[in-house]
């Protein structure tokens, strides 16, 4: 799955910049290669002893096209009783994971990573968390078997590559105007056919609890698939039943784009009826996934790929990332807000507008105007605030989000949109303070860096905004930590691969704070492919697939990845102040 990551990212199609010097990067990492080839299930053989016959138990089980060979480890009442579907525990398989406590008696320790539930989300244990088991051995037709089971299936981490793979179910924003990725895990070395009824039936479903109500769904209440989906030469026909009949022409076309999105991930261009019947009947045979653009969740644009940043107080516009000139940061006198001293900056979706943080006349606000204020009627507008201000945050409904009283004990969450005006999100962070809030595009994911009031150190946690309360209040809710092992964390960042952490690792040799890549569901952490040698202090990035990740180092300087994963560093003046770089988002 790694080297899957870096290939998408070295294919990416960024221009690479041409001036600055280019710096090679390290290789260490805080996880191992845990890919591999998965152990073939097999059922035990005769006279089997305890701890083998526990190691192929596990094998077993690790495998969902194993577990009928799994239940031939067990006593008839232990298989009757399993549920293997029910959840996954991820552990850390190491060689003394496995011990012997009584003849009769074989126990599981290790390091918990996380959990999967029924659903297939994805939920990362508590850092020191542990997995303890004892599976208690009894004697069948002389021949030792598995008495107890534990409560759903246990995973060796060297294992989970090999059988579980992430996958998105897609969901709409409420305003239909944006699909929404909700990972899941599903086992891999599927046919195409197994693959696809897997991915169709849990989106029937609906949203995982990460998402809750955040998002919507077009399918109707009672829509089913046959047993299977069939895949014929690359084809998948999706064939609905008639309960699909009592949508309107544009929730057809809504709940085929969610359909359409979520095959294309495994390669697979789709036919869609119901009760027999093309679901879109005006459309080709065979959906486009083109017809579906316009909903991609990375908004696709150059406006994302342009970079900003603020420099003494004053916002910057850093030129020559696309090789056309000397890279370098540029004075946006253009904007009315150059006039302000910014504490920070935030760039709406299309490059068009910002927003600072700063004081007028004793007070702190939030100004907001046009980059480029070309026409006399420009104006800025302000947004009273109170207490510490974080960086604002734009979604693509340019909605500017704002989250101030962050010193306080009630911080208070606040989203301006595009007409002005303000609505109060509902938030409890339980005394634990925000550093750092970065919205998706959609406007229901949220990104933050908390610091802990039991631990004093800073975290990374994702949430999600619901309603309540009949839809007349919103509430930031469904917080996930992504329980990372990681120290000094300062920063956190959308990516295309998923988010952006700059920190130090909590148990690696190297003790400099480094970019890493984790999924958006806190599952497999790694140094960003091609990492620097240098320190981390912030970091710019955003979903779309052509921007560059950049990092502002410890001594103030910017360096930026090229798709070949080398580093180019901005030239600057000497003594030269530091320059916080800022994406749109």
């Amino acid at each position: 799955m790694r080297r899957a990551l870096m290939l998408l990212l070295v294919a990416g199609c960024a221009t690479v910049p041409t001036k600055g010097t280019i710096r090679s990067s390290n290789k260490e990492g805080l996880a191992p290669e845990l890919g591999g080839v998965g152990v073939e299930a097999k059922p035990p053989r005769d006279d089997t002893p305890p701890l083998a016959l526990v190691n192929g138990f596990l094998e077993a089980m690790s495998d969902s096209r194993a577990f009928d060979v799994a239940r031939e480890y067990m006593t008839a009442d232990a298989a009757a009783a399993w549920k293997p579907e029910s959840q996954t525990v991820v552990y850390d398989q190491r060689p003394d994971a496995i011990t012997t406590v009584r003849t009769n008696q074989i126990k599981l320790t290790a390091r918990k990573i996380a959990t999967i539930d029924d659903r297939g989300s994805w939920i990362p244990a508590r850092i020191g968390e542990t997995v303890s088991f004892v599976f208690k051995l009894a004697k069948v037709e002389n021949q030792w078997r598995v008495a107890s089971v534990p409560q759903g299936v246990f995973l060796g981490s060297n294992q989970l590559d090999p059988k579980l793979a992430p996958r998105n179910l897609y969901f709409f924003t409420p305003g239909r105007d944006m699909l929404v990725p909700d990972p899941v895990y599903l086992p891999v070395n599927l046919s195409p056919g197994q693959a696809a009824t897997q991915l169709i039936q849990e989106l029937l479903k609906g949203p995982t609890s990460r998402l809750g109500n955040g998002v919507i769904s077009l399918v109707p209440p009672g829509t089913e698939i046959q047993v299977s989906v069939p895949v014929d030469l690359g084809v998948a026909t999706v064939a609905l039943n008639n309960a699909v009949n009592a949508l309107r022409d544009p929730d057809r076309r809504l709940l085929a784009a969610q359909i359409v999105w979520t095959l294309n991930q495994i390669n697979l261009r789709v036919k869609i009826t119901v009760g027999g019947a093309p679901l879109l009947p005006d459309d080709p045979e065979q959906l486009p996934f083109s017809n579906f653009s316009q909903y991609d969740p990375s908004v696709p644009g150059g406006a994302l790929t342009d970079l900003y940043g603020v420099r003494s107080g004053k916002v910057q516009r850093i030129e020559g990332l696309d090789g056309a000139s000397d890279i370098a940061a540029r004075a946006l006198d253009s904007s009315m807000l150059y006039q302000y001293d910014a504490e920070s900056f935030a760039v709406n979706l299309r490059a068009d507008s910002g927003a600072i943080v700063t004081n007028v006349k004793g007070d702190k606000v939030v100004a907001y105007a046009r980059l480029d204020s070309t026409d006399q009627t420009d104006q800025v507008r302000q947004i009273q605030t109170q207490g510490r201000v974080l960086r604002p945050s734009y979604d693509n409904q340019e909605n500017l989000w704002i989250l101030d009283r962050a010193d306080s004990t009630t911080p208070r969450l606040r989203f301006r949109n595009r007409d002005g005006n303000l609505t109060n999100v509902a938030v409890n962070f339980h005394g634990d303070k925000p550093l750092m809030l970065r919205m998706a595009p959609d406007g229901v994911r949220a990104l933050l860096v908390m610091r802990s009031k039991t631990t004093g150190k800073n975290y990374v946690q994702t949430a999600t905004l619901l309603s309540q309360n009949g839809g007349k209040q919103l509430l930031l809710g469904e917080f996930r930590n992504l329980q990372l092992p990681l120290d000094d964390i300062t920063d956190a960042a959308w990516n295309k691969l998923g988010i952006l952490v700059a920190g130090t690792s909590s148990a690696g040799a190297n003790k400099s704070r480094q970019p890493w890549l984790v999924n958006p569901d806190g599952s497999r952490l790694q140094l960003l492919p091609g990492a620097p040698e240098f320190g981390t202090l912030h970091l710019a990035s955003n979903l779309n697939k052509d921007t560059l990740p950049v990092v502002e180092d410890t001594d103030g300087r910017l360096h930026w990845q090229t798709r070949d994963l080398t580093w180019v560093t901005m030239d600057d003046e000497p003594n030269a102040a530091p320059l916080i770089p800022v994406y749109p988002g």
